[in-house]
């Protein structure tokens, strides 16, 4: 199975809560101030690239998990990821997850703010803000959406 967090870009919110889902970041506390500032420099340089799958690592259950960008179009991508698997009949089941709703408006203004030139360091300290205020918050959506993803598989498990 692949779960693909999506989100208006595919570098904030959606690469965020895949690295919570593969361990990357550690659910419990914020990690060291390298590796986001690694992140937010990932924003800078591939904010602006939509569509493009993210691969970020695997699961404890070995499910691949993967980071995209889709601006508004989640439902178009969805359907779109889900017919191509049946087309070229490929047996890998797709899990989408929409975190434009959950990673709110900032990283969309972070986002413009740098492919606009401004003044990078702003950006930097407005993104150390916004991960600072929604880490929690997505740590506890990624948590709902493994427990979601472990009682889907043992209801398919029980048939």
């Amino acid at each position: 199975m692949k779960v693909i967090y999506c989100g208006y870009r595919g570098t904030y919110g959606a690469y965020l809560m895949a690295a919570l889902h593969a361990g990357v970041y550690k659910g419990d506390r914020l990690p060291n101030n390298q590796l986001i500032k690694g992140h937010f420099e990932m924003c800078r340089l591939y904010g602006e690239q939509y569509g493009n799958l993210i691969y970020v690592g695997v699961d404890e259950e070995l499910r691949e998990i993967y980071a995209l960008g889709c601006k508004r179009f989640f439902s178009v991508i969805q359907r779109a990821q889900t017919h191509m698997n049946r087309i070229f009949k490929l047996d890998e089941e797709l899990y989408h997850i929409d975190v434009g709703r959950i990673e709110g408006v900032l990283p969309r203004v972070i986002g413009f703010l740098l492919a606009h030139g401004v003044n990078s360091r702003f950006c930097e300290k407005l993104f150390y803000y916004w991960f600072g205020h929604k880490y929690r918050c997505l740590a506890k959506a990624v948590n709902e959406e493994k427990q979601r993803l472990k009682e889907a598989r043992q209801s398919n498990k029980e048939r």
